[in-house]
């Protein structure tokens, strides 16, 4: 069973990482070492926990730190693939840094339309795990 699960995430990480060219959907980022080395993980929209798809259009490539905030429900995507920005994420003493310029911004999506972030699954976030304040 953990030799099968380690294959499924590989499987779903490489499509999903090279669809979006080892980019952050949110910010943009793109390094890679000149081992293959990648800065992106493999994020899922709807968590797997909860509905065990790996369809790679339940995927976004994310940066660590972009990974994080969307899993925390500090930022989600539109239905238009526009960056949405919790006010949580610059409340208190947060300093958001370079995700506040991310607001109202177009993600970057394949250049493969059938791997386009699913709408559903971007609604499923939105209202089951964006936190709207």
């Amino acid at each position: 069973q953990e030799v099968s699960n380690k294959v499924r995430d590989q499987g779903f990480r490489r499509a999903v990482v090279n669809a979006y060219e080892h980019r952050c959907a949110i910010c943009g980022i793109r390094m890679l070492t000149p081992d293959g080395h990648t800065a992106v993980d493999a994020a899922h929209i709807i968590p797997w926990r909860v509905n065990q798809n790996d369809d790679p259009r339940n995927g976004m490539a994310l940066c660590r730190l972009c990974h994080w905030t969307f899993d925390e429900g500090l930022v989600t995507v539109s239905s238009r693939y526009l960056v949405m920005v919790s006010q949580l994420l610059t409340a208190n003493t947060n300093v958001a840094g370079h995700l506040a310029t991310t607001i109202g911004r177009p993600i970057i999506i394949p250049v493969e339309e059938s791997l386009h972030p699913d709408h559903d699954a971007l609604s499923w976030h939105r209202s089951k795990i964006f936190r709207k304040d």
